[in-house]
């Protein structure tokens, strides 16, 4: 029988009375509105501050608008396909939400709108993000033609607006559709699950279109020709400079958008969870309040933003510290005014999540700065051989997983620790009349871990606009080497400062959303099983209803269906990452060609005298990510359906956990391995070991063009492909709990 969930009738009783739930009114209108039109009003200032400012050099205007051209283009294609899956996946979400609602058909569309929505909505929040880089590139160049750290401030500028959109565009839409939905939380699910398809088509097309480009640029024209990057007669630059603002702009954006919102709507559906306990709604929307009122902190970083070109890392740090503190007061303030003196207990798990993700980034810095010994043994490898410097550099980033591993679990033990006696604080009020106790612990254990989380999420603006203050760096930087002679002394050496900046805004970037994305991870799959518990007793199951509801207890690894949902989980990621090095392949071999053919029958190319067929070498990028994007997508959703749909929720959740311990292991791996690649060839172009041209720079660009499609395609990819998992499962939750054919072939003893 078709019925709305008896959870949100009870949820929409208390929330008519007003006066008893005072706090939670003045979150959901007055709080979160205030900081949306706050936000919203800060981007605007920034777009007109910018538009203000008068591009001067007509070479680099034209050269920054050929980058825009070819970057709208490709967004526009993979704009086409993400339809196409939007549409193959709209009928099989709207289903999923048949039980939500009274009316079927209407169930079922509006379920699948949401779904629709939030793919566009990820898909436009890159896609702004990547207008208002490649707007702000030329004027980057422009500024630090005088002074680097006026260029330094336009770039974080061109950040922020991604930061602020990203965060606040997803804030609004889980905000708009909590409210016209009337609370019903579940259909937030959908919401969620389509800005991580959205996100995961950005980051692997992005990533193979990027890689292909970088890869073929630099083989055919810094290592068999010596001629510097960037130089304007090789033809695959301006494709390279794009896949910089499709790739780390719109991809990284997507991407962390899904991020916070995964969060967000994996804390709504514990504190939903929670409300059935102890009747307070405040639980529901504490993540999404807490995310919102974090973006002020990305305002107060303005006021840190001085570079010292001789030592940028201080300058960063700066900038992550400043807004770090700002956010611990926003943790203590919300906790305590939301929760009272459990409350207390909430805020260390908060700052639990802070001091992980903090942790991670120190990690990070050590082994990818040229500074330190890690990146240090890549640079001398170099010198002995290309393999040696691959070895190096893998053994880097195999040796860089266990620091931040361990301070993942950790992070989670602890925090959920202090949701457990935050549990033991409640009961100790309420008393347990009536609860179970076992399941009212772990909810508040679950919770805890949430607000680690989520408290990783309140500097996700400022990480964000780091993020893209990295590639606004690096193609301001690109374009003052491609004016050529019209480029005034000195600007290159300052653009090329602000672009090492960048490279470790980058590498932290990445390192923070793997482990924004593990935290998430977590929280989404101990809300699986938690939800499974609350929807069980009311759908229709093959598997004995008992068993549902007491999930916890039959993740037994004695079970063999559970060890096969791990492995599969876990090999997941693997074939993932060869799905994506299969496309750079593909791609780089092309565009190998066609550089070494324009090179070899384009008459004066080589001497300058001629302008190189920049479109041929973008259209071939372009094809090939729109190509090769859609299989690794297609693979994951396929299997984990069938893994889900055949076996149930058991084996599902095994195979949840699987894929978080294949993702986080081989995403940090590559994402820091690649890194000490780049910064190695980059110290060496700097001088050490003869400079550009040496054998150790002949070494170091092989060693570079391996870990390009490491932390730049898959490495970040599987960051997305953790939370995809996992809010796939949550949005197909019923289909699998009233499947799961084959669960019963090992009968339960």
């Amino acid at each position: 029988m078709l019925f709305e969930l008896p959870a949100i009738e009870d949820l929409r009783n208390i929330l008519e009375n007003f006066s008893d739930n005072i706090i939670f009114f003045i979150a959901l209108y007055v709080i979160i509105p205030a900081t949306l039109i706050i936000s919203f009003a800060c981007v605007i200032f920034i777009i007109r501050r910018l538009n203000s400012l008068e591009e001067k050099n007509i070479r680099m205007r034209e050269l920054n608008k050929e980058i825009t051209k070819g970057a709208k283009i490709y967004l526009k294609d993979q704009a086409k396909y993400l339809f196409i899956i939007l549409g193959i996946l709209f009928i099989p979400v709207g289903f999923t939400g048949i039980q939500y609602l009274g009316i079927p058909l209407l169930a079922v569309i509006l379920t699948a709108l949401i779904f629709l929505l939030g793919g566009l909505s990820s898909l436009l929040a890159g896609y702004i993000g990547m207008i208002s880089a490649t707007k702000t590139n030329i004027l980057v160049v422009e500024a630090s033609i005088t002074d680097p750290n006026e260029g330094f401030k336009l770039s974080y500028f061109g950040g922020m607006i991604t930061g602020i959109l990203n965060i606040s565009m997803f804030v609004f839409g889980i905000w708009l559709i909590f409210i016209l939905t009337q609370g019903n939380i579940y259909l937030l699910v959908g919401y969620d699950f389509g800005a991580s398809v959205a996100a995961l088509l950005a980051q692997v097309g992005g990533g193979i279109y990027t890689k292909s480009a970088d890869m073929g640029a630099d083989l055919v024209g810094k290592y068999e020709l010596n001629i510097k990057e960037d130089d304007p007669r090789n033809p695959a630059i301006i494709a390279d400079l794009v896949g910089d603002n499709v790739g780390d702009c719109a991809g990284r954006g997507a991407d962390l958008f899904e991020s916070a919102s995964s969060d967000a709507v994996g804390g709504m559906l514990l504190g939903i969870t929670i409300f059935l306990f102890i009747g307070e709604p405040i639980f529901i929307i504490t993540d999404i309040t807490i995310i919102s009122v974090g973006l002020f902190s990305l305002f107060f970083t303005t006021l840190f933003l001085d570079i010292d070109l001789e030592r940028p890392s201080k300058s960063i740090w700066r900038v992550f510290i400043s807004s770090t503190l700002f956010n611990v007061v926003v943790l203590l303030v919300i906790n305590l005014v939301f929760f009272g003196i459990p409350g207390l207990f909430l805020f260390f798990a908060s700052i639990i999540g802070l001091v992980a993700v903090f942790l991670t980034i120190v990690f990070t810095t050590y082994y990818t700065r040229i500074e330190y010994g890690p990146t240090k043994k890549v640079v001398f490898a170099s010198d002995v051989s290309p393999s040696v410097n691959i070895l190096s550099g893998l053994s880097t980033g195999f040796k860089s997983t266990f620091g931040p591993v361990v301070i993942f679990v950790i992070s989670v033990v602890s925090s959920y620790i202090f949701g457990y006696y935050t549990g033991i604080v409640y009961s100790n009020i309420l008393g347990l009349e009536g609860i179970t106790p076992a399941l009212f612990f772990i909810a508040f254990g679950i919770y805890g871990v949430n607000m680690a989380s989520c408290s990783s999420d309140v500097i996700i603006s400022t990480i964000l606009s780091f993020d893209t203050f990295g590639p606004i760096a690096d193609n301001a930087a690109g374009i003052a080497q491609m004016a050529g002679d019209e480029s005034p002394n000195g600007l290159r050496e300052n653009l090329d400062k602000l672009d090492a900046v960048g490279n470790t805004t980058k590498a932290v970037a990445k390192g923070f959303a793997l482990v924004c994305g593990g935290l998430s991870s977590i929280v989404m799959f101990l809300t699986f099983l938690m939800t499974t518990t609350t929807l069980a007793p009311d759908l229709f199951s093959f598997i004995p209803k008992n068993e549902l509801i007491n999930i916890f207890d039959f993740l037994d690894i004695s079970n063999p269906l559970i060890i096969l949902g791990l492995t599969i989980g876990s090999v997941l990621s693997i074939i993932f990452a060869a799905q994506i090095f299969n496309g750079v392949q593909k791609g780089t071999m092309a565009m190998i060609k066609e550089v070494r053919c324009q090179f070899d029958e384009t008459s004066g190319l080589k001497e300058g005298k001629v302008k190189p067929n920049y479109q041929a070498c973008i259209d071939i990028s372009a094809n090939n990510a729109l190509r090769y994007m859609i299989t690794p997508v297609a693979f994951i959703i396929i299997t984990e359906l069938i893994i889900g749909i055949f076996f149930g929720p058991m084996v599902a959740g095994a195979f949840l956990v699987g894929n978080l311990i294949g993702c986080l292991i081989n995403g940090l791996w590559m994402s820091i391995g690649g890194a000490s690649y780049d910064n190695a060839k980059k110290a060496i172009e700097d001088g050490l070991f003869g400079g550009i041209g040496s054998f150790a720079h002949k070494s170091a660009i092989i060693g570079d063009t391996v870990g390009d499609p490491l932390k730049d395609a898959a490495g970040p990819s599987m960051n997305i492909l953790i939370t995809t998992i996992n809010t796939l499962a949550l949005t197909f939750l019923p289909i699998f709990i009233m499947t799961g054919f084959l669960w019963n072939l090992i009968p339960i003893v």
